[in-house]
């Protein structure tokens, strides 16, 4: 963006600069604290799963693969073409400090967004992990009834995905799976997992807010100037590509985003996942829990606990917005109502400047 564009390109840079250097601020301060309390997150993980391992043995070969998507190398790609193609611009007028204003917050806002959704991940996986393993109780519940329980379709397919994905009832002693000692020991080790998710938000929700904030405002900004350009004069070639490196800018950003999406509402599905299977799993009460009243009644009591908080995300941005498919929504229809009072806008004059 040349200081001979229009001036609204002017005011986007340096909207681009300040607002992500603010951002950036507020990551590097907090990067300290959640750089050391990554340490006790990632132990409290390892320990949770070490519990798993230790206490259900037949499940030690149980591994959950950890969920991939190609958004994580296809944005860190765009954002390597954004910064050689900033770089160059910014080296012909030798302007190394936009360069860098420009380029060092989206790559902050890369680590911290990487390093946040490798703890979701690494939680997910300790969920999915006991929600196969109440799986596995169910099936062998209905192995013990001798069948007397007609099984839908939904529910066989959901059993042979597990029995399969653990290679793996075939080695499990039914008489083995069952037991309330068993049980109560999940019921805490999936308490302790949720309260390690929320400490895991609760660390990073600033730096969240900050990057989420910062992405919407010059991504709009980015849109508002490109669509203004097309709606006025389609023959500015150069501005309009100057408008399309603009929000280019930002597309890997919010692909990241959007990732961290995924990853937050997988995990929130797997928590809440939990209390259909042990409503399953109260269903037998005559087989199960007929000797161990206490441990119905507790079982009951969390499975309560877990549907009343459904509603409520595991992850959200200090209460301000939920991490999850809702935020897309959100997103859109506040992007919408601000693009459409920015449109109302003559900027015919600022633009006419630069074909002069």
């Amino acid at each position: 963006m040349t200081a001979k564009g229009p001036s609204i390109f002017r005011f986007g840079t340096m909207t681009h600069v300040y607002s992500g250097g603010l951002a950036s601020i507020i990551c590097a301060i907090f990067l300290i604290r959640t750089e050391r309390m990554r340490c006790v997150y990632e132990e409290g993980i390892r320990a949770n799963s070490a519990k798993i391992n230790d206490r259900y043995h037949q499940f030690r070969k149980m591994v959950v693969p950890s969920k991939q998507s190609l958004l994580v190398p296809v944005s860190v790609a765009m954002l390597f073409v954004v910064s050689i193609s900033e770089g160059y611009a910014q080296n012909s007028t030798a302007n190394y400090f936009t360069f860098v204003a420009l380029i060092y917050p989206l790559w902050l806002f890369h680590f911290t967004i990487l390093q946040f959704t490798a703890l979701v991940q690494s939680t997910r996986c300790i969920l999915t992990k006991l929600n196969w393993m109440l799986d596995a109780f169910l099936e062998s519940l209905q192995k013990q009834t001798g069948g007397g329980q007609q099984q839908s379709k939904p529910e066989k397919d959901v059993l042979e995905h597990v029995t399969s994905s653990i290679s793996q009832t075939a080695y499990i002693p039914s008489h083995e799976l069952i037991s309330g000692d068993r049980l109560t020991y999940m019921f805490i080790i999936h308490e302790n997992v949720a309260k390690l998710a929320e400490h895991i938000n609760a660390a990073y929700s600033l730096q969240i807010i900050a990057i989420v904030s910062v992405a919407f405002v010059n991504t709009l900004f980015a849109f508002f100037i490109e669509t203004k350009l097309l709606f006025w004069n389609l023959q500015m070639h150069d501005l309009i590509l100057q408008a399309a490196r603009y929000a280019f800018e930002w597309i890997p950003g919010c692909l990241l985003i959007y990732y961290m999406l995924l990853v937050c509402a997988s995990t929130h599905s797997e928590f809440f996942k939990s209390a259909t299977l042990l409503h399953k799993l109260l269903q037998y009460k005559s087989n199960f829990f007929i000797d161990d009243q206490a441990l119905f009644e507790r079982s009951k009591a969390i499975a309560l606990q877990l549907l009343h908080r459904k509603r409520v995300s595991l992850f959200d941005g200090s209460g301000l917005f939920q991490l999850d498919f809702t935020f897309i929504f959100s997103i859109f229809s506040a992007a919408t109502s601000y693009l459409i009072v920015l449109l109302q806008f003559d900027l015919s004059k600022d633009l006419q400047k630069a074909t002069l």
